[in-house]
C-alpha cells in the first residue's frame, strides 16, 4: 500500500540519519575534549603571560583572558561545527556517486533519489541548528531551479519557520532597547509569533504612538524583534560559509566555482540587516515611492518611534503566506501576482531608486483583498538617478543583445568590463533574465548550461569565457543577479511563464526615452508593448504629395498600411520607402515612418541618412571597379605589387579580394585590443604589414565571405595605388559617409542605426543560443583533432579568433 510505502521510505531516511546523527555526536565530543585538554594545558601560562605583560593584578588578567578564550572557543567551535556538515555532506555525496555508478540506470535514478532524501534532511537539521547566517544562505538554495527537488522540499521550511526565541527572551530584547518601562510602548500578543526566520522574530502586538498635542494613540501592529545572538554568530559564520562553498564547487565546479566569492557578497548585504534602522528607512522610502507611482503593492507603515537597531514597529497587515496562496491559487491567480510582483521590482530598479534585494517567498505576503505585499527591506539598495539610469540602459542592452550598450551600462554602473567580455556579460545576462517556464524545462537549462561551462575548459583560449559570463554575479551588480535569480525562480516554482526581460525594459526604456528627449527637445514617444517585443509610438508617416493617379494614390495606401502593420507587431522601427515607376521613372511612392534608433528616437523623415551596415561593401566594390575601368587597377593585380609591406598577403589577387576567395577569412585579427583601433583603417593596415596576417586558407581555394577583411584588404590596395578610400566610396554615387560619426556631423543627431529587435529571451531564443554554442564549439574542438583538415583548421582559426571579443556590429564600424 502506498501508506505503507512511504512510512518504510521515512523509516529509512530516520535510519541513515541516525548513522549520520552518532557520527556528528562524536566527531564534536572529541573536538569539545580536545579544546578543553588545550584549555587546560594552556591556561596557567597564559595567564600569567597576560599578567606579567600588562601589569595588572592576576585577578583581572585571569577575567581578561578567559572573556578573549571564550570568543575564540565559541568561534572554534562553530567553525568546527560547520566543517563537519561540509565533511559529512561531502563524503555522502561521493559514496552516492559510487553507488549510482555499480547500479543499472533505474537502480542509479533510485539512489541518488534516496541519497539528496537523506542529504537534504541532514543539512535541513544542521542549519536549523546552526542557525544565522547560514539559513540566509539555504533560503537562497531553497528556491534555486538546479537543486535536486528534496533539498527544494526540505530547504523551504526556512523560509519564515525557523525556532523561534522564548517570549522571556524576547521581552528582554525590549527592555534593553525601550528601558524598564517598555510595555509602556509595546504589549506583545500571547502566543506564538507570526513568523520566526534568519535575523528576528515578528510578533503581533499593541503599540502606543505620540500624536499631535503629545497623547498617545493605541494602535494594533506587529513588532519585529531581533535574535540576541544573530550579530555575534554573523562574524563566524561569514568565514566557516566558505567552507560549504569549497564543497559545492567540489561537487559541481563547472556551476559553483566561484560560490565563495559570491557568498562573500551575500554576506555583505546581511550585514546591512543588522540595523533596524536602516531597514525602516528602507521600508519607508519603497512605501512612499509605490505610493507616488500609484502602485498596488502593499509595504507596511512603519511606526519610526518604536523603531531601534535591534526593534522595528509597523502596522499590521491580514494575509496569507505566499507558498500558502501558492498551493490552493488558481493559475490565473498565480500568474497576476507573479506579474504583480516583477513589475514592483522592474519599478524598483528603474524609478522607485530603491530595490528589495531579498524577494524570496518568506518575504512576501497576499493580502486579503488580494494585493501583494512585500516584507523585509533589510536588504535593500538605494539608487542615484545615475545609477537608475545604468541599470536601465542594461536591461535595453540584453534586450537589444548590444554588447556596446552593455559597455556604458557598465561604466555607469562602477563594474567596469573589458571590451572583449562585453558579448559573453551579454548573453550572460540575457540568460539570467531568461523568460520564467515549468520548473523541468529551468532545470534543463541549467543542466545544459553546465555541460557546455564544461566543454569550455577544452579550449585554452575560453578560460576568461566563464569569468567573463560570470562577473554578472559580482560586484555592482551581485544585487541585481540575486534579486533577479530569486524572482526566476519563485516563478519558475508556481509554473507560471513570463518575460522577465520585457517587463525590466518597458520600465527602463521609458526612463531613457524620456531623458534623451528632454535632452534633444523633442516629442517623448510612449513606450508600448507589442507581440514582437516594444515599440515607440507614434509611428508618424512623413510622405510626398501623391499626384493625380489614382493607382499612385492606391500604392501609397497599401504601403502606409502594410509597415503600420509590421510596426503595431514589433516587426519594425522605422522605415523609409521609395517607389519608381521603371519605365518613365516617375516617384510614385515616397514615405517615410518610425524612429531613427531606440535610444535616440528621432522620428524617420525622407531624407533621414540609414545605416546600410555590409552593403557598404557594394558601393566599395563598385568604386573599386570603376577604377579598373579607368585603368587605375587591374583585377589579376597581386597585393604584393600594390601593397608589398603586407607580406604574407602578397599571392593574393585584386579579383580574388572582390569575389571572397582571398581565404583571409578571419572574423577579426588577432592582437586588436579595441573598438577604436578596429575602427582606424590607417592605424589596422598599420597592424595587418607588421603581424603574421594572412591567408588561412590558400587564396582561389574556397569562397568564404569575409567579414572586416574585405574592407582593409581593399583599402590596403587603394593605398598602394595611391587612390583615396573615401572618394573610391564616394564615386559609387549617393551622399555617403563612412562612419557614423561623420554622418551625424554632416546630417544631425537623428541619423538611423541598424539595430537588433528588442525582444526577451524567449524558449526559442535559449535554444537557438544553446544550439549555436555547440555548433560553435563542434567546429573549434574539429579544428584541434588530430589529422584536422587545412579547411577545418580554417574555420577553427575563424572561430576562435571572435571568440569574447567586440564584434563588427559597432556603428563606429560600418
Amino acid at each position: 500500500a502506498p501508506e505503507t510505502l512511504n512510512w518504510l521510505l521515512e523509516w529509512h531516511i530516520e535510519e541513515k540519519l541516525r548513522g549520520l546523527r552518532f557520527w556528528s555526536h562524536f566527531v564534536l565530543l572529541f573536538v569539545a575534549i580536545a579544546l578543553g585538554a588545550a584549555l587546560c594545558w594552556s591556561w596557567p601560562r597564559l595567564a600569567a603571560v597576560v599578567a606579567w605583560a600588562s601589569a595588572v593584578p592576576s585577578a583581572m588578567a585571569t577575567c581578561a583572558l578567559a572573556t578573549l578564550l571564550a570568543a575564540v572557543g565559541g568561534m572554534a567551535w562553530r567553525l568546527t561545527r560547520v566543517a563537519w556538515v561540509c565533511a559529512v555532506l561531502t563524503a555522502s555525496f561521493l559514496w552516492t556517486k559510487f553507488k549510482a555508478k555499480r547500479a543499472g540506470e533505474k537502480g542509479s535514478t533510485a539512489i541518488w533519489e534516496m541519497g539528496h532524501r537523506v542529504n537534504a534532511r541532514y543539512l535541513l537539521e544542521a542549519v536549523t541548528e546552526l542557525s544565522g547566517f547560514y539559513v540566509k544562505v539555504a533560503q537562497t538554495l531553497a528556491i534555486q531551479t538546479a537543486i535536486p527537488e528534496p533539498f527544494h522540499k526540505e530547504l523551504s521550511k526556512l523560509q519564515d519557520a525557523m525556532p523561534a526565541e522564548p517570549h522571556e527572551e524576547v521581552e528582554l530584547t525590549l527592555a534593553e532597547e525601550f528601558g524598564v518601562n517598555w510595555r509602556s510602548k509595546v504589549r506583545l500578543h500571547p502566543g506564538p509569533p507570526l513568523g520566526s526566520a534568519t535575523i528576528a522574530q515578528v510578533h503581533r502586538a499593541t503599540l502606543w504612538v505620540s500624536v499631535a498635542g503629545g497623547a498617545d494613540k493605541e494602535l494594533e501592529g506587529v513588532v519585529k524583534v531581533q535574535h540576541r545572538k544573530m550579530k555575534g554568530n554573523l562574524t563566524v559564520d561569514i568565514h566557516a560559509a566558505r567552507l560549504l562553498a569549497t564543497a559545492f564547487a567540489f561537487v559541481s565546479p563547472a556551476l559553483f566555482d566561484d560560490m565563495a566569492d559570491i557568498i562573500q557578497e551575500v554576506a555583505a548585504l546581511t550585514k546591512n540587516e543588522l540595523d533596524f534602522r536602516k531597514e525602516a528607512e528602507n521600508q519607508q522610502k519603497a512605501r512612499d515611492a509605490a505610493s507616488a507611482a500609484g502602485s498596488r503593492i502593499v509595504i507596511p507603515q512603519v511606526q519610526n518611534e518604536l523603531v531601534t537597531p535591534r526593534v522595528l514597529a509597523m502596522e499590521y497587515i491580514a494575509g496569507t503566506k505566499f507558498a500558502d496562496f501558492a498551493k490552493s491559487a488558481t493559475q490565473e491567480d498565480k500568474h497576476s501576482m507573479v506579474l504583480s510582483l516583477i513589475d514592483f521590482f522592474a519599478f524598483s530598479f528603474t524609478k522607485a531608486g530603491i530595490f528589495n534585494c531579498d524577494p524570496h517567498p518568506g518575504n512576501l505576503m497576499v493580502t486579503d483583498d488580494s494585493q501583494l505585499c512585500v516584507l523585509d527591506w533589510g536588504q535593500a539598495r538605494h539608487l542615484t538617478s545615475d545609477e537608475m539610469e545604468a541599470y536601465s540602459t542594461l536591461f535595453v542592452a540584453a534586450s537589444l543583445d548590444d554588447p556596446f550598450q552593455m559597455l556604458s551600462a557598465g561604466t555607469k554602473i562602477g563594474q567596469a568590463l573589458k571590451e572583449n567580455a562585453a558579448l559573453s556579460m551579454t548573453r550572460a545576462l540575457r540568460f539570467l533574465m531568461r523568460d520564467s517556464r515549468p520548473l523541468q524545462m529551468s532545470k534543463d537549462d541549467m543542466v545544459q548550461l553546465e555541460s557546455i561551462f564544461a566543454r569550455f575548459g577544452e579550449f585554452s583560449e575560453f578560460e576568461h569565457l566563464k569569468g567573463d559570463s560570470k562577473a554578472c554575479l559580482r560586484g555592482p551588480l551581485l544585487p541585481l543577479s540575486k534579486t533577479v535569480d530569486l524572482l526566476h525562480n519563485v516563478s519558475t516554482r508556481l509554473e507560471v511563464s513570463l518575460s522577465l526581460l520585457q517587463v525590466f525594459t518597458k520600465h527602463g526604456y521609458e526612463l531613457l526615452v524620456r531623458r534623451h528627449a528632454a535632452a534633444a527637445s523633442i516629442a517623448v514617444p510612449d513606450v508600448r508593448e507589442a507581440a514582437g517585443g516594444l515599440i515607440l509610438c507614434p509611428a508618424a508617416f512623413d510622405a510626398a504629395p501623391v499626384g493625380g493617379s489614382a493607382a499612385a494614390a492606391a500604392l501609397n495606401a497599401q504601403l502606409q498600411a502594410l509597415l503600420a502593420g509590421a510596426h503595431a507587431r514589433g516587426d519594425l522601427l522605422g522605415a523609409q520607402a521609395v517607389v519608381l515607376d521603371a519605365s518613365s521613372g516617375a516617384v510614385l511612392c515616397d514615405l517615410a515612418m518610425g524612429h531613427s534608433s531606440y535610444l535616440r528616437a528621432h522620428p524617420v523623415k525622407r531624407e533621414t541618412p540609414f545605416n546600410i551596415g555590409v552593403l557598404g561593401k557594394l558601393h566599395l566594390a563598385v568604386g573599386v571597379l570603376r577604377l579598373v575601368e579607368e585603368g587605375a587597377l587591374r583585377l589579376d593585380q597581386t597585393l604584393g605589387e600594390l601593397w608589398p609591406a603586407a607580406r604574407n598577403l602578397r599571392e593574393i589577387t585584386l579579383e580574388q579580394v572582390l569575389s571572397h576567395t582571398s581565404g583571409a577569412i578571419h572574423v577579426l585579427p588577432r592582437g586588436v585590443p579595441s573598438l577604436e583601433m578596429l575602427t582606424d583603417v590607417p592605424v589596422m593596415l598599420q597592424h595587418l604589414e607588421k603581424s603574421d596576417f594572412g591567408p588561412l586558407v590558400p587564396p582561389g581555394s574556397k569562397q568564404q565571405y569575409s567579414h572586416l577583411t574585405f574592407g582593409w584588404l581593399l583599402a590596403g590596395a587603394l593605398q598602394g595605388a595611391g587612390k583615396d578610400l573615401a572618394a573610391c566610396v564616394a564615386s559609387a554615387g549617393g551622399d555617403l559617409a563612412l562612419s557614423l560619426d561623420a554622418a551625424r556631423r554632416r546630417h544631425g543627431p537623428g541619423v538611423a542605426v541598424s539595430t537588433k529587435e528588442m525582444g526577451s529571451s524567449s524558449v526559442e531564443d535559449m535554444a537557438r543560443m544553446f544550439g549555436q554554442i555547440k555548433d560553435y564549439l563542434d567546429v573549434c574542438a574539429k579544428a584541434k583533432a588530430p589529422g584536422a583538415s587545412a579547411e577545418e583548421k580554417a574555420d577553427g582559426e575563424a572561430f576562435l579568433a571572435v571568440h569574447g571579443r567586440a564584434h563588427w556590429l559597432h556603428p563606429a564600424a560600418t
